[in-house]
């Protein structure tokens, strides 16, 4: 301790020092921490759900949310939260439709296995070998390698990419030029070796293309007549009414501004309207039940699990939420050897959910109406997975290792402060900016310091908000105050002794 300073005056100090690290920490822990609220014993999943969602609403800044529950094989619950549409104060319910995005995958894959069942198609057929009405372009790798198979589980070398989407006052592009490249996306022709996971849009265009030349009818009216309508699917459509424009949830972007509605030249990759109670019944159809075979009558159980075998393994994005892609959805295998199967909607304004074990019949369909909502998803499904007694999926383990990063700069925040507090107590710290004591280490510390967060406000923010917003809200606050306190830490040297700066 130095001359003239009580042992009282520098314990005062430091609890000052701390009382602003302990409660900022408090706080994040409250706000970012562990936001899943457990389930007690004699709470029902759909009480808790009731309590806990508008939370979660709260706390993502999310409009509005639809859950269904399916047990034993059927749809045993749904509710809904928040608004549809907060500029008009419309209240989301049960039966508020919203376009379901890839959902809308998954609806496709059952119709292009309802032509196989039929033997119009066989899986392992090259694609090219029923498209009648459009000329293939010329592609660096093999047409013939691009079968239905591999273009239903994204593994036909087939690009990303979206196609360009117009007012609903517009007509879009034809499919057909959509396909050739002409209408704002790549060109439906394998850009890379068939055979690895590359998530396509362009390849369920070339899929609602298949159909229509098989079967010689609109796609929408096909899947309508096929899946939609003996599923009980009632409320789901390919067609923009007056009613249904009136009726659809707003989807909004990160920022909060609402989407406008756009249509665009493919129905199959993302273009379906459900309820959350449509998809519900979609779900519960591939699951068992005591009472109805799987497929419900519109496949047999076999073609289900067709649909449900890993195809593929995933990769990037998706091997964080899954082990496997198989047609049109994506699978795991529990710890408890039961098999997992889900698929996310993404698109601009919403993200939906749904995760579903066939074997036991349990399933969760959760539908949102904001970007902002990736969070969210994953905290009502480890809710589920809870009550349910059902292991732990990949996405919920994959929700607490994206936390990780802002413990980390948070724990390196509290060290710096501690350190510099610790300094300036003992006077081991002054303020000399232009010190030879470390000068070169210093500035460097100081140029990265700088360079990394500029880095990260002008390009790694807008990356990860897209899919983590309230996350990549604390990695800047976080990265800000590393920074910050390294900069002073550069401008308060060490006075002497020996160690760093």
């Amino acid at each position: 301790m130095r001359p003239g300073r009580s042992e009282t005056d520098t314990t005062t100090r430091r609890q000052l020092l701390a009382a602003p690290l302990i409660g900022t920490g408090g706080e994040l822990f409250g706000q970012f921490g562990s936001s899943t609220r457990a389930v007690s014993s004699d709470e029902s999943l759909p009480a808790h759900l009731d309590e806990y969602v508008p939370d979660l609403l709260e706390r993502y800044d999310v409009p509005g949310a639809s859950i269904a529950l399916v047990e034993d094989g059927k749809l045993t619950w749904s509710n809904a939260y928040g608004t549809a549409d907060p500029a008009a104060e419309r209240s989301t319910t049960a039966d508020t439709p919203f376009r379901v995005q890839s959902f809308t995958k998954s609806v496709t894959a059952w119709g292009v296995l309802k032509l196989v069942e039929q033997d119009e198609i066989a899986l392992d057929d090259p694609i090219g070998q029923h498209l009648t009405s459009w000329e293939r372009p010329d592609a660096e790798y093999s047409w013939e390698e691009v079968t239905v198979r591999r273009v239903l589980s994204h593994s036909a070398g087939l690009p990303a990419g979206v196609y360009e989407s117009v007012s609903l006052d517009e007509e879009p592009p034809p499919l057909r030029e959509a396909l050739s490249g002409n209408a704002g996306g790549p060109a439906a022709r394998p850009t890379d070796e068939p055979g690895e996971f590359r998530y396509s849009n362009p390849g369920y265009a070339l899929l609602e293309l298949l159909i229509e030349d098989v079967t010689g009818q609109d796609f929408a009216a096909y899947i309508d007549d096929e899946i939609l309508e003996p599923l009980g699917m009632d409320g789901a459509t390919f067609d923009m009414t007056e009613r249904l424009r009136s009726e659809l949830a707003t989807e909004h972007f990160v920022d909060g501004t609402s989407v406008s509605l756009s249509h665009g030249p493919a129905k199959a990759p993302g273009a379906l309207y459900a309820t959350v109670e449509d998809i519900a019944r979609f779900v519960a159809a591939g699951t068992e039940t005591g009472g109805e075979p799987v497929g419900r009558g519109v496949l047999a159980p076999e073609t289900v699990g067709e649909i449900y075998a890993p195809a593929v393994g995933t990769t990037g994005f998706y091997g964080l939420a899954s082990d496997s892609a198989g047609l049109g959805h994506f699978v795991e295998t529990l710890s408890d050897g039961e098999q997992a199967v889900m698929n996310g909607g993404q698109g601009p304004g919403s993200w939906h959910w749904f995760h579903t074990i066939p074997g036991t019949g349990d399933g969760i369909v959760i539908l949102t109406n904001s970007e902002r909502s990736l969070q969210l998803l994953t905290d009502v499904i480890e809710a589920w997975i809870e009550q349910r007694g059902l292991p732990t999926v990949s996405l919920t383990r994959a929700r607490r290792w994206v936390r990780l990063p802002v413990w980390i700069l948070v724990g390196v925040a509290v060290g710096l402060a501690l350190r510099l507090g610790f300094g300036a107590i003992t006077g081991n710290r002054t303020f000399d900016p232009l010190s030879e004591r470390d000068r070169p280490v210093r500035a460097l510390l100081a140029g990265l310091g700088v360079a990394t967060l500029g880095l990260w406000w002008t390009v790694g923010r807008e990356t990860v908000a897209f899919f983590l917003p309230v996350i990549a809200d604390w990695i800047g606050l976080a990265l800000s105050a590393v920074v910050a306190l390294l900069l002073v830490t550069v401008l308060f040297p060490r006075t002497g002794g020996d160690g760093p700066t």
